[in-house]
């Protein structure tokens, strides 16, 4: 059961949530969820709020369900919004995501996590002088209280490669290649979300996580293809 489970709203909880607080219950599953997000979806049909006389928008619990039902949609099955309405549209929150989607994205199998620097060095089996390493060259941010699944994950990889005498200075072209692709899709979502509609700042989101998507499966072809020929 995922750690937001926990502290998703139920029987118990208030009857209708605000957006803060729909953010706060879905926080440790999905902590990069913003307001733009939330309207985003709201305004492509995939989750509807009831409006209070002032306009403020409040969530029932099955609407937190259908939203997580959507986020994980896109998380765990890299389902496009179009495929996610139209399972709604038959289905409703029937069953979860893993038992009906078709295919899972790169970026699939990661976990949300939550670490301080001891429990990072120990989840990923290194010291703290290879976090030093990590930061000295870019990989980590110095300074950082507390790490994500995506921080896990690079320690866990350079951990690997250093094995086998790959170590973090060899690898400063992978993260300024990294670097390089970021602003590649910053630059062509960024216009995306200029026009001051919070609808369209998430719109912009989900469309630079595409484009991410996108480009992890494109290099990984490509590295296939170029350790098969040797």
């Amino acid at each position: 059961m995922p750690a937001s489970a926990k502290r998703r709203p139920g029987s118990s909880g208030p009857a209708r949530l605000s957006i803060g607080q729909v953010l706060d219950a879905v926080r440790d599953e999905f902590p990069d969820l913003s307001h733009s997000k939330l309207h985003y979806l709201e305004s492509e049909g995939l989750i509807s709020p009831e409006r209070t006389s002032t306009g403020y928008r409040k969530y029932r619990p099955e609407d937190v369900d259908r939203l997580l039902f959507v986020l994980r949609a896109q998380r765990d099955r890299f389902w496009p919004l179009k495929v996610i309405k139209e399972h709604l549209l038959s289905h409703g929150v029937d069953s979860e995501v893993t038992s009906i989607a078709s295919r899972p994205g790169p970026t699939a199998a990661v976990q949300a996590v939550r670490l301080d620097r001891r429990g990072l060095a120990a989840r990923a089996g290194v010291d703290d002088d290879f976090l030093i390493e990590l930061e000295q060259y870019g990989f980590l941010a110095e300074g950082a209280l507390f790490y994500g699944s995506t921080e896990l994950e690079i320690v866990t990889s350079a951990r690997d490669l250093a094995e086998v005498g790959l170590h973090p200075r060899h690898l400063v072209m992978l993260r300024t290649s990294a670097e390089r692709e970021a602003h590649m899709i910053g630059s062509v979502a960024r216009p995306r979300s200029r026009t001051g509609d919070p609808a369209a700042r998430g719109g912009a989101e989900d469309f630079a996580r595409d484009l991410g998507e996108s480009m992890i499966s494109l290099h990984s072809a490509m590295l296939r293809r170029k350790v098969r020929e040797g």
